[in-house]
């Protein structure tokens, strides 16, 4: 349960800044480009900020600690926020928040990880309580911005940040690791080809998702919805990654974990198709909202698996930094320039198809260039 608080608040935090971030600069007057260009500059940091930290992690031995010093600095940056009026003011500010947070999630993964050991199986049941606490901010949050609006996001936001710090307190350390572990280089695993394509797959994936990350709740308004349903929505979404997180080992067990991954990547691409084509019907953004369940759930889960399949255990949390820095920031800094290019210059619609098209690209990378990781349940041990 004390592990699960960790997930639980992190994500809490994460369900006010993703869906309603982008509303704040909207509502502080920055149009789709400027939107876009902060939002690069966001995931950019996550390509400097959790490597370095996250050796720090594995060298050290003392993750917690590490992320608790990080935690509360970050809770500086935001509190800042409002005083700040220039456009490079804010990106400033919201690059040191990113190279101090984005890196959290990776060396705590990496820390539940090795606290399970043998009984990894039961990730995906401490990560699913990151789940409801997204769901329970983002759905509080949109009615009270509604009635209060988005000024109050800063100060909401580094309440949030603090509690996460709060809940690392009086949590042990895992068990120390020889220094042969504690050291393990990296160079042999990124001499394996399928380490390249998953960082390849990693890329594409998420830089498919630019178009929904940073303009979403945007797109949403733009077809008329409050933004009350538009939390309901990110909820929703969210809501849908708890089955797959509880199925998770029987799934792990029965299915490859290469086609797996590009049942995600599919999923992905269906969902940006749809949000592009039907934008309006709400039934359909219902359906491809649930769709997160694997483009977000399973990919996530397929990725961590790779990880601890094709890292040494010593760099596992450099590893899950790589991983984060590839994906989440080289391919978020893409997919947000990307996204808010074809926004600004030709219509919303074809933000999304674009990220249609990447998605597709990285199942085809996924499925002719991960062999060899089967079974999964050799990736993803269950009890």
């Amino acid at each position: 349960m004390r592990l699960g608080g960790g997930y639980f608040w992190y994500f809490a935090a994460l369900g006010l800044f993703v869906p309603y971030w982008p509303l704040y600069l909207a509502g502080r007057g920055f149009d789709a480009v400027q939107i876009g260009l902060v939002m690069g500059v966001f995931a950019g940091m996550r390509i400097v900020g959790p490597p370095l930290y996250a050796h720090r992690a594995d060298a050290s031995g003392r993750p917690l600690a590490l992320l608790s010093a990080a935690g509360l600095a970050t809770v500086v940056c935001v509190v800042v926020f409002p005083s700040l009026h220039s456009l490079w003011a804010i990106a400033l500010a919201l690059a040191a928040y990113s190279a101090l947070w984005n890196g959290f999630m990776s060396v705590y993964d990496a820390h539940v990880l090795q606290r399970l050991g043998d009984d990894a199986g039961r990730y995906g049941l401490l990560r699913l309580w990151g789940s409801i606490g997204f769901i329970a901010t983002s759905v509080l949050a949109g009615a009270w911005f509604e009635n209060v609006g988005m000024d109050s996001l800063p100060l909401t936001l580094a309440l949030l940040i603090a509690v996460t710090v709060a809940s690392l307190a009086g949590l042990p350390d895992a068990p120390a690791r020889s220094p042969v572990q504690a050291t393990a280089p990296l160079r042999a695993a990124l001499k394996d080809p399928r380490v390249r394509a998953f960082l390849g797959v990693s890329f594409l994936m998420i830089a498919s998702h630019g178009a929904y990350y940073n303009f979403f709740s945007l797109y949403l308004e733009r077809f008329g919805y409050p933004r009350a349903a538009i939390g309901l929505l990110w909820a929703w979404a969210v809501a849908a990654e708890i089955g797959l997180f509880l199925l998770a080992p029987r799934l792990f067990l029965r299915w490859s974990l290469r086609w797996l991954m590009v049942t995600a990547l599919l999923a992905a691409t269906a969902r940006w198709i749809a949000l592009a084509v039907w934008p309006e019907s709400l039934w359909v953004v219902i359906a491809a909202q649930a769709l997160h369940l694997a483009s977000f759930g399973l990919f996530h889960l397929c990725s961590v698996a790779v990880v601890q399949a094709l890292f040494p255990r010593g760099a596992a949390a450099r590893g899950q930094a790589l991983y984060g820095s590839v994906g989440y920031g080289a391919g978020g800094v893409a997919g947000a320039w990307l996204s808010g290019w074809l926004w600004q210059e030709f219509a919303p619609q074809a933000a999304f198809l674009a990220g249609a098209a990447l998605a597709l690209a990285a199942a085809w990378l996924a499925a002719t260039r991960l062999r060899g990781l089967d079974p999964a349940r050799t990736a993803y041990p269950v009890p």
